[in-house]
């Protein structure tokens, strides 16, 4: 009989990270991959942000282009702005503010990494530190004893292995969190699926458009909003870049690799399609957990870390860092939780005392709802019966762009500006009323009531005739 420490199911970013403290403490533990390595599975790549070398500054310093040839900083996001007739009316263009306080966050917004590369480094570390890995190895059930407790696990070829803490890191269809109990289904309002195109372009003309003499200055990471689409986000690597976009599964009207044509055939994409001499690589379909709350995380001898327990980010479903905050909580408290001789659900609340303080639970506890409902109204409401962003772009485009018009006397355009801005104001206010400020009052922790105001300060907008 097989017995360890610590058996961890899944090698992504939340497995290795949680195989890695568990060894490093001294216990035996164990991590699967279904795939013949770690990464293999994974759509396309990811974008790794600062708090990642904040939170595992040892391990994140030895990701280099050794290790991922395909690395790309990326210091600067650029947003596409398509109207209803998929015409590209605005494009911005924007670097880290002076409001941030952690310093490397000053120099980049992401660093971006195919999975391929990332997932089989992050796993050396664990191996490194001791975690025996085993790859081609589907986990296809728990083993159980009389109580009901988890006790081990059972793979596709009928070979029982045991342990005292089993943490589930086997992402969002997780075979952990389905046979523990803790989540035997997702509701459609807690997952989304994602489509998203991946393109190979030569590195060379990846940096003269994106390289730090290129074209746009350090820049990999772009988001594109439609009237016709939900919001779509670029990802640019070494040698390619991926667009995909999402929405919740109960909100889909039709198949959504039709939403996804409609911005892979516009002009505008095309034409940078055509700029970058790119070509399709493959079309990519996943799933991702994108809930307000995370799921029930533990129960005895259980722990799920990452998208098996619903952690990627509620506002842009972001889910690697997510994943290694919570493997690595989940270590800390299987190393106490084992010396203590108590791996019980009461022994494991520890995990979620944990994970609720830490910068992954803050997302959630401060804002995650009404950041979630926001979104979900806004940027991904072209589905739903109230299409937000019909009134929204041009509002927006009038605001940001309106005064760079010279065909009229520049006190003539702002008072065309202010009469345009007026007429979406019937449909702005209902929607900032209940979206934007019940997530303005989440974050400065005071109950607002600005709608008086609002009516007073657009009853203004007009302007009045000099006599």
């Amino acid at each position: 009989m097989t017995e360890y420490d610590v058996i961890i199911v899944g090698a992504g970013p939340g497995g290795s990270v949680s195989a890695k403290f568990c060894a490093e403490a001294g216990l035996k533990t164990v991590f699967f991959e279904r795939g013949r390595k770690p990464g293999e599975k994974n759509a396309s790549g990811c974008g790794l942000g600062p708090r990642m070398w904040r939170e595992f500054p040892e391990m994140m310093k030895r990701l280099t282009p050794d290790v991922a040839p395909n690395l790309r900083m990326a210091s600067c996001v650029i947003n596409h702005y398509l109207n209803k007739e998929m015409e590209e009316i605005a494009v911005e263009m924007y670097y880290p503010t002076a409001s941030v306080t952690y310093e490397p966050a000053k120099k980049f917004i992401t660093m971006n990494c195919y999975r391929s590369e990332f997932d089989p480094w992050i796993s050396s570390l664990a191996v490194e530190a001791g975690a025996e890995l085993r790859t081609s190895t589907l986990i296809k059930d728990l083993i159980k004893d009389d109580k009901g407790k988890t006790i081990g696990v059972q793979t596709d070829t009928g070979e029982k292995i045991f342990g005292k803490i089993i943490i589930g890191a086997d992402g969002v269809i997780s075979t952990v969190a389905i046979r523990s109990g803790l989540n035997p289904r997702w509701r459609p309002d807690q997952i989304t699926l994602v489509p998203q195109y991946d393109f190979s372009a030569p590195p060379d003309i990846i940096d003269k458009m994106f390289g730090s003499d290129g074209l746009f200055r350090d820049a990999a990471d772009g988001t594109w909003w439609g009237v016709t689409f939900p919001s779509a986000y670029q990802v640019i690597f070494g040698d390619g870049f991926h667009i995909g976009l999402g929405a919740w599964m109960g909100q889909w009207t039709s198949n959504p690799i039709n939403f996804l044509n409609k911005l892979i055939s516009s002009r505008p994409f095309q034409r940078m399609v055509k700029a970058l001499n790119a070509k399709p690589r493959e079309i990519q379909t996943h799933l991702l957990p994108w809930t307000q709350e995370p799921i029930k995380t533990y129960t005895d001898n259980v722990m799920l870390v990452g998208d098996a327990g619903g952690f990627p980010c509620p506002l842009e479903a972001e889910g690697v860092f997510p994943a290694m905050e919570t493997g690595k909580l989940a270590a800390e408290t299987a190393i106490k939780c084992i010396a203590d001789g108590d791996t019980s659900k009461q022994g494991l609340k520890l995990y979620e005392e944990k994970w609720r303080k830490s910068s992954t639970g803050i997302e959630f506890s401060t804002g995650g709802e009404t950041l979630q409902r926001l979104w979900k109204n806004l940027f991904f409401s072209v589905q739903s019966e109230k299409n937000n962003m019909e009134w929204f772009i041009p509002l927006y485009h009038e605001i940001r762009g309106g005064h760079f018009d010279w065909s009229e006397p520049h006190i003539i355009r702002m008072r065309q500006i202010l009469e345009t801005v007026r007429s979406y104001i019937p449909q702005a206010m209902p929607f900032f009323q209940k979206y934007v400020i019940p997530l303005i009052s989440d974050v400065i922790e005071e109950d607002l009531n600005l709608l008086p105001l609002f009516i007073k300060l657009t009853e203004g907008l007009r302007p009045k005739k000099k006599k």
